[in-house]
């Protein structure tokens, strides 16, 4: 439980009776006991921000101003400072995987005539059914003409919670007990589990709007559990004699983005997609994911990330919002092992959000916040893009002006290569947030450029 929630409940407490007094007390002073032990949270106010300097992904290492001509060694030198210092480096056996694809199921009438749909499995190893694999949905529109512009993106729970869809396979998804030190297990789904995440992925809007829509489960990949990465594919890419990660090779976050990649090798081929114009989405911690794989493939060809905060969009110098400690101490596993020397040196992590936007340039790239995500901190999510859109002119294209934040729900022209908004309401993925992307798929993916 976190704290920053107990505010409110405190207020409850005077209108129960003494017996359930006593209990709230009780509880509440475990969970002071048990908070101990964890780093804080974030912090709320921008009064309480350490003063930091924010690093200019127009300056070289070396300190020299960084010129049209010379942005790809700078963009170099940011994805290696990214590489040893947060997610880690991807071994190379791993980016040259031959594609194995499996067409397990494909309707054309599907959602009564609405769309597509397509079923898929991507192998990992030659053992193809016991090896490693991930399950890939698809959704395109039947009524589009010519290739389809298609958004990729990982989703928590199993494909079929993006839609009440009884036609979409059920596969193993991770769970475990509440005990910590129980080994996650793979089981499938229940039924009631359709659709329950339809809201953060508006499947018919998308469709509607002339897109198409592809996901996969990112558990197929590696547990979001600590001390799970041999349950996932890193030990199919150990070298001879390996049992663990180097300090500088990828954790999750770099596993998930691979994920993505490997999808990405099939919707290029598939003959009804657009391959010059897919996009890769993301929300909260596969909201890096899909900044980092954007980062790292440039073939997607533009990026809608939503609320990934420290560690990814956000400013982890600016020290409003979560901290590199509860990071590193919550999910360890995110991240490579050279992350933890940043802990309680936030103001100095060489590598830093808005270089990680930068890297996505000259991409369209759409930044959202919400008002009520504090831990995100949506200043720093805005100032990143901010300095991002530096390197956008420096490559020709529109970005954002000035420092001064957009109204709550009032998005930054859309028809620019970096947009932003701050929506009203919490940590979540909305249909304004889909109604803002879409718009800015629309003015570029069209063509429409500013």
């Amino acid at each position: 439980m976190d704290l920053f929630f107990l505010a409110p409940a405190m207020r409850e407490l005077f209108s129960m009776n003494p017996w359930r007094l006593f209990l709230s007390a009780v509880c509440f002073s475990a969970v002071l006991l048990s908070a101990q032990s964890t780093p804080a949270r974030f912090q709320q106010d921008d009064v309480s921000v350490a003063p930091y300097t924010q690093l200019d992904p127009l300056t070289s290492l070396g300190g020299q101003p960084v010129t049209r001509t010379g942005w790809l060694r700078r963009r170099a030198e940011i994805v290696t400072l990214f590489e040893e210092n947060v997610y880690g480096k991807t071994p190379a056996v791993a980016q040259h995987l031959p594609l194995r694809v499996h067409l397990d199921e494909e309707d054309d009438h599907a959602l009564g005539g609405m769309a597509i749909r397509k079923q898929i499995t991507l192998y990992f190893s030659a053992r193809l059914e016991d090896g490693p694999k991930e399950h890939l949905l698809i959704y395109l529109p039947s009524h589009a003409r010519g290739r389809i512009p298609v958004v990729l993106g990982l989703n928590f729970h199993g494909n079929q919670t993006v839609l009440a869809d009884p036609a979409i396979r059920l596969n193993s998804v991770w769970n475990r007990a509440a005990h910590a030190t129980v080994t996650p297990q793979l089981a499938l789904p229940d039924e009631a589990s359709r659709g329950k995440e339809a809201q953060q992925w508006q499947v018919e809007k998308i469709l509607a709007r002339g897109y198409g829509l592809a996901t996969i489960y990112y558990g197929d990949l590696e547990p979001d559990f600590k001390d799970s990465l041999e349950l996932g594919v890193r030990p199919l890419f150990y070298s001879q004699g390996q049992t663990a990660p180097k300090a500088d090779e990828w954790g999750a976050i770099g596993v998930w983005a691979w994920g993505l990649s490997r999808a990405l090798d099939y919707l290029v081929t598939d003959p009804l997609v657009d391959a010059a114009h897919i996009a890769v989405t993301g929300h909260s911690r596969l909201g890096k994911v899909a900044d980092w794989a954007a980062a790292m493939d440039t073939r997607f060809a533009a990026v809608l990330s939503t609320e990934s905060g420290k560690g990814g969009q956000s400013l982890s110098r600016r020290t409003t919002g979560e901290s590199i400690a509860h990071l590193q101490h919550s999910f360890p596993y995110w991240f490579c092992a050279n992350y933890a020397r940043w802990v309680d040196h936030d103001t100095e992590i060489p590598a830093d959000g808005n270089l990680l936007l930068s890297l996505l340039a000259p991409r369209p790239l759409y930044v959202a916040s919400a008002a009520g995500d504090l831990w995100s901190d949506p200043r720093g999510e805005f100032l990143s893009a901010v300095s991002a859109s530096r390197v956008y002119r420096l490559l020709g294209k529109s970005g954002i002006d000035g420092n001064a934040m957009p109204d709550i729900d009032k998005p930054t022209d859309p028809r620019r290569f970096v947009a932003y908004h701050v929506r009203s309401g919490v940590h979540d993925v909305t249909a304004f947030d889909w109604e803002q992307y879409l718009n800015f798929l629309d003015a570029h993916f069209n063509k429409q450029e500013k």
